[in-house]
């Protein structure tokens, strides 16, 4: 019997990327996606690329909590101050919760119920309420005229209000109605409103009251949104969606029967409300389990239809944005995209990751959403036109904002509002940091390979730094590679060879460098031989 020693058969292969997909940290990827990353972009797909850097849209603020665009102004909420196109207006007091919405010339705060007026420049609130005690009170059929109360200061023509009196004979004058007109010591009711208490042949009455109260009220709404010139919300003190009147957020109890008219509807759903959205074709009120959506034009022809899905996670309010007609938004589950059936998950890519507290922006490309795993903020970047989702940095974001053509941010750590895509050439004071892992990579191959080298086409600019590592078979990091000076070619970087079952290859760079291609080459090893 003679032991034959066996014979390897090596055939070389080579497998290429020139695809660079994105983040994916699911058990299967495909080539030229990437287990990890840091400071990556889509900008220059299909290539490898870094994110630009951002640029600082202006410091001048202590600590800004919030902010929208209004006329092409930024409003901002900054340490209990607000500012509207540089100028502060120190009498509207606001807490770090302050949330803005805007509606035709007004900005509202809530849960402050204030407003201010961008044309007249006016602070306003949005509730108002005078109570008098012990007072006489003078009733013609449609007045009621009082000996002090400062009516025409708090109230305005249109207003619905509530008028409650007590003393003997008193609830006579019990009413809701809108104000016709009001002066600081009279209001005006429609006609005859008070007919019933005026004699025959007498023009007034007078009426001495314990106590009476004239109050326009606006209800606690824990979310709040603008659409078709409405303001909507949803209160978890009762389970109730609220619009306002067309056109006026200070009135919320408006009801004449006609378009104008205010609107409310109590829900039967359990759980809290979690946020809004003014989606083109309907209305959102989020749940983390529900979606009520509401139809309609005007409050004669609302309708509402509830589905039970997975929604609006707390605590994630402000993950809501909107990119061409789809709903983006996070939820218990991931970041799921509504466009008006049953909301996708469009962030399997994630893994066994979880995040929470997510607030978004959006460029109207991409959606930017800032959320926290285990309390560590991340930053991930979901390209819509490319379907491709990327890990930035760790900023945390307190707020977005669309505005002037810019997707501004409000960076946590250093109280700036940053530019986060500017156009054009940006300049960068510090090189980005980066790093790509790609791979493991298997080849669908049962057998042993051996790996021999890489080859890569890069643009390295100036003083950028570049890094390559390997790793076998789950081991530790390898260093092979590390390039520090200008290219613009093809390279080859050798590797030890090594029997392998799986091969992965991480990228760590400084500067920008830009990766078109990437080949591996591998030789799959066979025995021949027999015993004999």
């Amino acid at each position: 019997m003679r032991l034959v020693a066996p014979v390897y058969k090596f055939n070389p292969r080579q497998e290429r990327i020139l695809e660079f997909k994105g983040y994916n940290k699911k058990s299967v990827i495909e080539d030229g996606e990437m287990r990890d990353m840091y400071n990556l972009s889509s900008d220059e797909y299909p290539c490898l690329a870094q994110r630009r850097p951002r640029v600082v849209y202006t410091e001048s603020f202590e600590r800004p909590t919030a902010m929208i665009t209004k006329n092409k102004k930024l409003a901002v909420i900054s340490d209990g101050q607000f500012c509207y196109d540089g100028i502060i207006y120190p009498s509207l007091k606001l807490g770090d919760a302050a949330r803005m919405v805007a509606i035709n010339s007004k900005i509202c705060f809530f849960p402050e119920k204030k407003y201010f007026d961008v044309v007249i420049e006016d602070i306003g609130d949005m509730e108002a309420e005078t109570r008098l005690e012990d007072v006489e009170v003078v009733v013609t059929a449609s007045t009621v005229t009082f000996s002090s109360g400062g009516f025409a200061a708090k109230f305005s023509v249109g207003d619905a209000v509530q008028v409650k009196a007590e003393g003997e004979g008193a609830e006579a004058l019990n009413l809701s109605a809108v104000i016709q007109a009001v002066t600081d010591t009279a209001i005006t009711f429609p006609e005859e409103t008070f007919i019933s208490l005026i004699a025959e042949g007498e023009t007034e009455k007078r009426i001495t009251v314990a106590e009476i109260s004239v109050t326009r009220s606006c209800p606690d709404l824990d979310f709040v949104m603008e659409s078709n010139n409405r303001l909507w919300g949803v209160s978890n003190k009762d389970n109730t969606i609220y619009a306002c009147k067309l056109g006026d957020p200070t009135n919320w109890a408006y009801y004449q029967n006609t378009s104008l008219d205010s609107y409310y509807a109590q829900q039967g759903t359990d759980g809290e409300w979690t946020g809004c959205a003014a989606y083109s074709k309907h209305l959102l009120f989020f749940k983390e389990d529900y979606i009520h959506k509401v139809y309609g034009s005007s409050p004669a022809s609302y309708q509402i239809e509830t589905a039970q899905c997975h929604a609006l996670e707390k605590g994630s309010s402000k993950s809501v944005a909107i990119i061409n007609e789809t709903v983006l938004y996070k939820s218990q589950l991931g970041i799921m995209a509504y466009s008006g059936g049953v909301p996708m998950l469009i962030s399997e890519n994630f893994g066994t990751d979880r995040y929470t507290d997510a607030i978004a922006g959006t460029d109207g490309i991409k959606y930017v959403v800032s959320v926290l795993e285990g309390g560590r903020p991340r930053l991930l970047v979901y390209d819509m036109e490319r379907f491709l989702w990327h890990k930035e940095d760790h900023m945390r974001v307190r707020d977005f904002c669309y505005h002037d053509g810019r997707l501004l941010a409000i960076n946590e750590d250093d109280n700036k509002i940053y530019d986060m895509m500017p156009t054009g050439v940006a300049e960068e004071k510090m090189p980005i940091e980066w790093m790509a892992e790609l791979g493991p990579f298997d080849e669908f191959i049962e057998d042993k390979k051996v790996y021999s080298r890489l080859k890569m086409r890069l643009s390295l600019a100036d003083l950028a730094e570049l890094t390559v590592m390997v790793s076998a078979d789950g081991g530790d990091w390898e260093r092979i590679e590390h390039l520090n000076a200008e290219y613009d070619r093809a390279i080859v970087l050798p590797i030890v060879p090594r029997r392998c079952d799986k091969f992965a290859i991480r990228l760590e760079g400084k500067g920008r460098c830009r990766i078109e291609s990437l080949v591996r080459e591998y030789r799959q090893g066979t025995i021949n031989g027999s015993v004999k």
